[in-house]
């Protein structure tokens, strides 16, 4: 089943709500839906661990466990997802963000040198050929992150579903043939 595999790569439920940082919390790390392993809570953390990794802010993981809080989905898997955007992944992640927010809002997708023109106009370089709206740029880029998150934390959530049932059905399967055998 899938969730020998997802307990081998997860931390212990115990360490973590013995930590005295996550005192605040209180109860509501003791709530056994947000550690049990099943279908709904494995699906939902995927999904609201791929939203939460494309949104554009420091500090992802802070959203992303106080929703899983709220959904009483897993908390492990939604913290390990949100990761997706790690150091290394960031920049492709963020360009694919733009590429989406371009697409939906119609703005023409930036070549690298109109990348280091909005970039310049950030820093308040003011280099020549500057973007006229930078606005249009962060709102293109808002939505694409948003539309990317979405879309990547509703797929995950069907791809779960669809593993998890698979596994399920691969296990009645390899019993019934064992049975007759």
């Amino acid at each position: 089943m899938p969730k020998a595999l997802l307990k081998r790569y997860l931390p212990d439920p115990d360490k973590i709500m013995a930590a005295r940082s996550l005192g605040f919390l209180g109860d509501r790390l003791r709530d056994p839906s947000i550690w049990h392993l099943n279908r709904r809570s494995a699906s939902g953390a995927v999904a609201w661990g791929l939203f939460c990794a494309f949104l554009p802010m420091p500090l992802q993981m802070v959203p992303a466990a106080l929703g899983a809080l709220a959904f009483r989905v897993n908390l492990p898997v939604t913290m390990v997802l949100v990761w997706l955007t790690n150091p290394l992944t960031l920049l492709p992640c963020m360009y694919l963000s733009w590429l989406v927010g371009s697409w939906l809002t119609g703005a023409p997708v930036l070549d690298m040198e109109g990348i280091r023109a909005l970039l310049a106009h950030m820093a308040g370089l003011g280099a020549e050929g500057q973007p006229a709206t930078p606005g249009l740029h962060l709102r293109t880029f808002l939505i694409g992150c948003l539309a990317t998150g979405a879309l990547l934390g509703g797929t995950g959530y069907v791809l779960m579903r669809l593993y998890w049932r698979w596994h399920v059905v691969r296990a009645w399967r390899a019993r019934a043939a064992r049975r007759t055998v």
